[in-house]
């Protein structure tokens, strides 16, 4: 406490809120536009060059080795080529939690970086090689890379941010992944990079954000939380809590917090320990129910293969490129409202608005689907209950998973069980992405409609279990569902 004493000593006591002090911003755009863009980036890349990327792949097997696949066997192999980035996506995930523990927070992000610039290089040789191969791996590599992000960058931008910051922080990795969707839709584009003679070009783009946004990297702030509880570095985190909060913040409070949250704790917790724990068992439900659901909720079909479904409703492939990219437009406009609707509005009532809208849109869209090839000008509400879908998703359910973990659990138990809960959430997409494909030939219009289930079991889940933690601190959250099932968290 002397540290602390001294160090307000020097930096006086006038301001009662934090400032937006530029450390703060820089590191927060650069590790945002450096990981969480080209990782929406890769998820939506191959959307709208499927149709040349398809061919080359037959063409390609059919040269090296004798192989003539069926139309099933191509949708197939297409199917593992979407998904295998979510299989890298577990991956990364399941060992996110030792990777920012061992390296820090901003160390794990330099990671994930080093793994995609790795990839962006193999989509750039892959056509020139000839080799479905490479293709195939670097969709795995890139995956690791995307799934150390999801895990490490909100826990990132919430720890570098005071109490009052943290809603709008919180939701950046969301707001990056939307931006990198939109700018992979429009570089996609026949006329630009999507064309048969330059998808592989479209592929590995994203390199230029991230050599331009780690160039420097040294000069980001690393977390003061790390710093204070799990490496014990004390002067070294209070300092760096200054730069963050300004000259005239009163840092006392938040020095207070991480003294209670590192006495006798400041051993980062396995994931043995956590599973065995009582108290960890609603918020690893709520984690992990909030990661995997909003997956399941069909959000992830619209990405991977809305052109697909624009186009089996008899739409030109003009008109799909274009409603493709209106729909990542859509998607963009409205994570970019989360920042001021996570600081504004309470998270329970954002996630029980999301969660309810989404079941009832995406059960009119299956009804739709169903009866549009008898009645034709229905197509139009398909389309429109599409994008009503996305503004329905934004207002909670894209955002909040990403950063719920880190106001549920203390900073022992945060990057195991952020870990945990995306390994969920990047399982729930493989699953999708992959089965997609099958189910909507075998289920037709159902496949909609169980989508629209999932949703009302998040909305369920919320309004019966999940906490208030707007403005809350993580240890007062920590103890409102410290009893399971039986906790009282209203």
């Amino acid at each position: 406490m002397d540290s602390a004493t001294e160090l307000m000593k020097v930096t006086g006591v006038v301001q009662r809120r934090p400032q937006w002090t530029r450390l703060l911003i820089w590191s927060t755009l650069g590790s945002t536009i450096g990981t969480a863009v080209p990782g929406g980036y890769c998820m939506a890349i191959i959307n709208n060059p499927a149709v040349h990327m398809r061919s080359w792949c037959e063409l390609t097997l059919l040269q090296n080795y004798g192989w003539q696949l069926t139309p099933a066997a191509l949708d197939t192999l297409w199917a593992l080529i979407v998904s295998i980035y979510l299989i890298g996506g577990v991956l990364g995930s399941a060992c996110a939690g030792w990777a920012a523990n061992r390296f820090g927070r901003r160390g794990c992000l330099l990671l994930s970086c080093s793994l995609m610039l790795l990839a962006a290089f193999g989509f750039f040789c892959c056509r020139l090689l000839q080799s479905v191969e490479v293709l195939l791996l670097c969709r795995l590599v890139v995956g690791l890379g995307a799934g150390l992000i999801t895990t490490c960058l909100p826990m990132y931008h919430s720890e570098i941010a005071a109490l009052t910051q943290r809603g709008t922080l919180g939701v950046c990795c969301a707001v990056g992944f939307s931006i990198g969707i939109l700018l992979a839709q429009i570089l996609s584009m026949d006329g630009l990079l999507g064309g048969e003679q330059h998808w592989h070009i479209a592929l590995s783009f994203y390199a230029v954000f991230i050599v331009i946004c780690f160039a420097p990297f040294r000069c980001y702030a690393e977390s003061p939380k790390w710093l204070y509880i799990v490496k014990e570095q004390r002067e070294k985190a209070l300092r760096m809590l200054g730069r963050l909060r300004g000259s005239k913040f009163d840092l006392q409070q938040e020095i207070g917090v991480m003294e209670q949250e590192a006495a006798g704790k400041c051993r980062s917790r396995s994931l043995g320990e956590v599973l065995k724990d009582k108290r960890m068992l609603l918020p690893l439900v709520l984690l992990c129910a909030y990661q995997g659901g909003q997956q399941l909720t069909g959000c992830s079909s619209i990405f991977y293969y809305s052109a697909d479904l624009f186009r089996s409703s008899g739409l030109s492939p003009i008109a799909i490129e274009w409603l493709v990219l209106a729909v990542g437009n859509v998607n963009l406009l409205m994570s970019l409202l989360n920042p001021l609707l996570m600081a504004n509005f309470n998270r329970r009532t954002l996630m029980l608005l999301s969660s309810f809208l989404c079941a009832l849109l995406m059960f009119a869209f299956g009804l739709l689907v169903k009866y549009s090839s008898m009645i034709p000008w229905l197509t139009y509400g398909t389309i429109a209950s599409i994008f009503l879908f996305l503004i329905a998703f934004q207002l909670a359910l894209a955002a909040m998973p990403s950063f719920i973990g880190t106001e549920l659990f203390e900073v022992p138990s945060r990057s195991v069980a952020n870990s945990l809960g995306n390994q969920v959430g990047w399982g729930c997409n493989f699953l999708v992405g992959f089965l997609f494909p099958t189910m909507h030939t075998l289920l037709d219009f159902w496949v909609f409609i169980l989508f629209s289930f999932f949703s009302l079991l998040l909305f369920l889940l919320t309004k019966t279990y999940m906490p208030e933690t707007r403005g809350r601190e993580v240890s007062v959250v920590a103890e409102l569902v410290s009893r399971g099932f039986k906790s009282k968290v209203r």
